[in-house]
């Protein structure tokens, strides 16, 4: 028969080798790790957390990137500080504040009582003053400007000439609205509204949201800006407590980097209890009724050691400058949990060895039973985490960073300070000394009283018997009770049934995913920043932002010809169902130009050199001027116009209420960019922010592939049986189809957060179906149904155990004021609950039909042991295992047979 095991083997004899080791040498060991961590701590003095929204949530090296540095090659992106149109900025940032007005009876604004009151608002907000090296910079000094003038509200200006003239508003229409001299689109300013009947005249508005641009400009400008901003929000709330008509809402560019900043500190609080929390559990599942053999000091100090991971991981990326952020806060959380499941594996293998063997020998095979199983799970982690950080979105690639380098240290303080811990704890054990006191106890058959049997006495006597199973009771459940139930017939049909049903539920669900991450999402719940972008979203999404489309390259503008295909594409471009197909809302060079020439020249036919003369003209005339911020134009050294180097037109985007639309939309106009025979760029201020709702589906399917086959090599290599790396890589697969699908049913999107979640729940997949299956198959028995039972006993209360510290870890986060922190919650949640579930139901099932195929690992891992040791005299090999005991009927019933009494110590 052909030998899978070599691999495991070696790591097996290496793990007994070193547990010896370390059993002998206990105290470099555990103060090694110690000055590690000081020496990284250090690093903590570097500690600096990146707050950039939009370069966190937006993938890099992506296409609306690429889109934009092409745009600001030939066009003003609005941040230079010149005039500027607001309508035609390429940044989604710029600096600004923003007001969205609601009455407090929630009645009409056209009120004239209540439109005092805003325009009250308007003069505040314009007149407060910001003192800069001496001088008082104010928003009529600092406003984006059109022609001299600041260009946003000017509607409140008309409003306020006629305002003593009528008790309610009623000669504005809607959407265009003539102001001044000019037909302006109010659409993007009103919400909410009703006209009268037959007419666009407005009868009544209830929502109003008022803009503040600022030109930037060079940096000093743009430090002023900011300033101007944190003062913008001061003002607005200190207006807010004067008002009695108007409740308002408020945001700024910089509104949400504030809130990905302060989001970390939040959730300290929650860490704390955390901590408090993973502490009594573990103290809590590692004692025992005997004072003896119970360990609370190492489950405790099995979180002290998952907690200098964390502390290691966040001083070393910080000593190598990489910033922490609003993401890596949920790193803590994580690894905390995760990082004591190793602890529960080791003291599992620990209290399933023989008490007479000697504290060096249990160390010896305690590593060895429990090398290849860690090993794995923490290599697949590690991997996830690797992997992870391949993904374009710079948020997730740091968190994969920090928590990568944790689980690291994770595995290394495990082996190290943690198995010291476990020597020394070994040793007090032997001596017979109490868990807590340390003071040496008499055996509970020998206690002088009922009061010193319950509190005190622990330990084994020099009668008691040789094959002395000591148990756990929640191991001794899965032994008597659960082991044997879940591979009865019956049982075993009705799980592959309710399996069926799940697997159905899940690609259901995989069906109804939606994608993207809403900005508002970033701040916290009910914080300024999130009652804006609630309302925007709510309120604001008939008239989208506008979108260029640029003409790049030398063409013949001159031409007839040209001029009719470029106004054949305008059109093109305006009739599908995301843009509106209205002439008022698609800003055109070349359209108005024709009627500038129509008006100037009585005809639209030129030469070349007339052509670009006549552009001079066009561009230079105060009703035109604003198409120069769309013409590249080329100048000799003379400046005279010799040729167009690009050009666009603005269409204006119709209904943006979700994510998926916003996505959809920006794909269709890449599409007819791509089907037309012109080299034409696409490009809008919320590309770069679309751009992670249609690529966070593809980026998690290409993660997720590589992530399989990786998990595959790993399991392949280190499980000793290849059917078992197939095993470990279905379950894989049902675990995250099961976590997508219901992750979209409990109405979860697939965004960055989520997505994050789904590439970690390769690797806490493979800790659940890894432990199994290898426990199956180093199973000493034959039988299918025995060796599944075999394996629930051996590995079923760490996996339980793994899966609940996660759980309590995260539990905190499921009342978090973050929606990321939420979303984390919830899909890790589900993550566990279906990687516990394939672990200790689905997958003993399965291996019970079709572990018949794979060879089973006989006591020969015995001798192994016997060639590397000496054991005490007249001490047996090991502890008497349950399926020494069992007996199958042909019903797949389970006793358990004793052959002399023995006693078993229970919680």
């Amino acid at each position: 028969m052909a030998r899978y095991d070599c691999v495991d083997t070696a790591i097996s004899k290496v793990f007994y080798s070193y547990g010896k080791f370390v059993s002998r040498h206990k105290l470099p060991f555990l103060l090694l790790p110690l000055v590690v961590i000081f020496a990284s701590m250090g690093g903590l003095y570097r500690f600096d957390v990146d707050d950039n929204v939009e370069y966190l949530f937006t993938p890099v090296d992506s296409r609306s990137r690429e889109d934009l540095e092409t745009l600001k090659e030939h066009f003003l992106a609005g941040s230079e500080g010149v005039e500027f149109l607001p309508n035609r900025e390429l940044d989604v940032f710029l600096s600004r504040g923003r007001v969205i007005v609601t009455a407090l009876d929630g009645g009409n604004l056209m009120r004239k009582e209540v439109m005092k009151e805003i325009l009250s608002l308007n003069e505040h907000l314009t007149s407060f003053g910001l003192q800069v090296n001496g001088t008082t910079e104010t928003y009529q000094t600092l406003c984006m400007k059109w022609q001299g003038h600041c260009i946003d509200n000017a509607w409140l200006h008309y409003i306020s000439s006629g305002l003593e003239y009528y008790d309610t508003l009623f000669n504005l229409s809607f959407p265009f609205s003539t102001i001044g001299q000019q037909s302006v689109n109010i659409g993007p300013v009103f919400s909410r509204l009703e006209t009268h009947p037959g007419s666009d005249v407005i009868k009544e508005v209830k929502v109003i949201r008022l803009v503040y641009s600022l030109s930037a400009g060079q940096s000093n400008r743009a430090e002023i800006g900011a300033s101007w901003e944190d003062i913008f929000e001061e003002q607005v709330e200190d207006f807010q407590r004067t008002c009695n008509h108007i409740r308002l809402s408020r945001s700024t560019s910089r509104s949400l980097s504030r809130e990905a900043a302060e989001a970390g500190f939040h959730v300290i609080p929650r860490f704390a209890a955390t901590f408090c929390m993973m502490i009594m559990f573990a103290v809590f599942s590692c004692i025992m009724r005997d004072w003896v053999l119970s360990k609370p000091w190492l489950g405790f100090l099995g979180v002290v050691s998952a907690s200098f991971a964390i502390i290691t991981s966040v001083g070393i990326l910080s000593y190598a400058h990489i910033q922490f952020n609003e993401i890596v806060a949920l790193m803590p959380f994580l690894v905390l949990g995760v990082g004591v499941d190793n602890m529960f594996i080791m003291i599992s293998s620990w209290r399933h060895l023989s008490l007479f063997l000697t504290v060096e020998e249990r160390m010896g095979r305690t590593f060895s039973e429990a090398a290849v199983s860690i090993t794995i799970t923490n290599l697949t982690d590690v991997l996830a985490f690797v992997i992870g950080s391949t993904i374009k979105l710079p948020g997730i690639r740091v968190f994969c960073a920090y928590a990568g380098v944790a689980m690291i240290f994770v595995y290394v303080f495990q082996i190290t300070f943690f198995a010291a811990c476990m020597a020394y704890m070994g040793d007090r054990e032997a001596s017979n000394l109490h868990c807590y006191t340390c003071k040496k106890v008499l055996p509970r058959e020998e206690s002088p009283n009922k009061f010193y049997e319950i509190f005190c006495a622990g330990g084994i006597s020099k009668d008691t018997p040789k094959a002395v199973p000591l148990e756990h009771q929640i191991t001794k459940f899965f032994r008597l009770l659960y082991g044997p139930f879940i591979v009865k017939p019956v049982v075993k049909v009705l799980v592959m049934v309710g399996y069926l049903i799940y697997i159905g539920g899940a690609i259901y669900g995989c069906t109804q995913i939606t994608q993207g991450l809403e900005l508002k999402s970033v701040a916290r719940d009910e914080s300024p920043a999130w009652i804006y972008y609630d309302e925007e979203d709510r309120y604001f999404t008939q008239y989208g932002p506008s979108v260029s489309v640029m003409f790049d390259g030398s063409l013949t503008y001159w031409e007839a010809e040209t001029q009719k295909d470029l106004l054949d594409l305008q059109r093109q471009f305006s009739h599908n169902t995301y843009i509106y197909d209205d002439p008022r809302l698609v800003s055109s060079w070349l359209r108005d130009f024709q009627v500038y020439m129509q008006m100037s020249a009585s005809s639209t036919v030129l030469n070349e050199t007339e052509f670009y003369q006549r552009i001079g003209e066009f561009v230079a005339d105060p009703r035109f001027s604003q198409y120069a911020l769309d013409l590249d134009l080329e100048r000799n050294v003379n400046g005279t116009i010799t040729g167009i180097l690009a050009s666009r037109f603005l269409v204006t985007t119709k209904d943006m209420c979700n994510t998926t639309r916003e996505g959809s939309m920006m794909i269709k106009m890449r599409e007819m960019a791509e089907e037309s025979d012109y080299s034409i760029t696409v490009f809008g201020a919320g590309f770069v922010i679309y751009e992670q709702y249609v690529g966070v589906l593809p980026n998690t399917l290409q993660t997720l592939g590589i992530a399989m086959a990786c998990v595959f090599a790993v399991a392949l290599v280190l499980i000793p049986h290849p059917i078992c790396a197939v095993f470990v890589t279905l379950c894989v697969i049902s675990i995250d189809t099961a976590v997508i699908g219901y992750m979209s049913l409990w109405k979860i999107p697939l965004d960055p957060i989520s997505m994050l979640n789904i590439i970690l729940c390769i690797g806490f997949s493979v800790d659940f179906s890894a432990h199994i299956t290898y426990g199956y198959v180093i199973a000493p028995v034959e039988n299918p149904d025995l060796r599944s039972a075999s394996a629930l006993h051996n590995l079923g209360m760490p996996i339980l155990q793994g899966a609940l510290s996660t759980i309590i870890a995260i539990s905190v986060l499921a009342t978090a004021p973050v929606y990321i922190f939420r979303i984390f919650f919830k899909t890790l949640f589900l993550v566990m609950i279906f990687g516990a579930a394939h672990g200790l139901i689905i997958l003993p099932v399965c291996l019970s039909y079709l572990g018949k195929w794979m060879p089973h690992k006989t006591d020969e891992r015995e001798q192994r042991f016997i060639s590397h040791s000496r054991q005490r005299a007249g001490s047996p090999e090991r502890a008497t295992y349950p399926w020494d005991q069992m007996q199958a009927s042909n019903s797949l019933g389970m006793t358990i047979c004793t052959t002399e009494p023995v006693r078993v110590t229970t919680v």
